[in-house]
């Protein structure tokens, strides 16, 4: 994965991760658009419908990059890459992409 890069500095990736009923198993972290991942340290799990925090070092040479994160359910359901809106235009569900710049 490309989160180690050469003369990279360490920062600390974090966030929260729901799940609509089994709670969160996994929560996986990209910076190289999705080809490989990386299982991120998860925080206590409170149980259902709760928030469950994540976190995870990640090491990016200085400029701008991509972070795509993937949640996975106690029921094996997997986040997908694009959104699927229901007809009622809520329920969304997706990967989640943060651009971010390491100095």
């Amino acid at each position: 994965m490309a989160m180690d890069q050469p003369g990279a500095q360490c920062h600390c990736a974090e966030g929260h991760a729901f799940e609509s009923g089994s709670g969160i198993r996994e929560v996986v972290v990209s910076s190289d658009g999705a080809t490989s991942w990386t299982a991120a340290s998860l925080g206590k799990d409170l149980g259902k419908f709760s928030f469950r925090k994540w976190q995870m070092p990640v090491k990016l040479a200085s400029g701008g990059h991509e972070l795509k994160v993937r949640a996975t359910g106690n029921d094996g359901k997997t986040q997908p890459m694009e959104t699927l809106w229901n007809p009622a235009g809520d329920l969304r569900n997706v990967v989640e992409t943060t651009r971010v710049t390491a100095a």
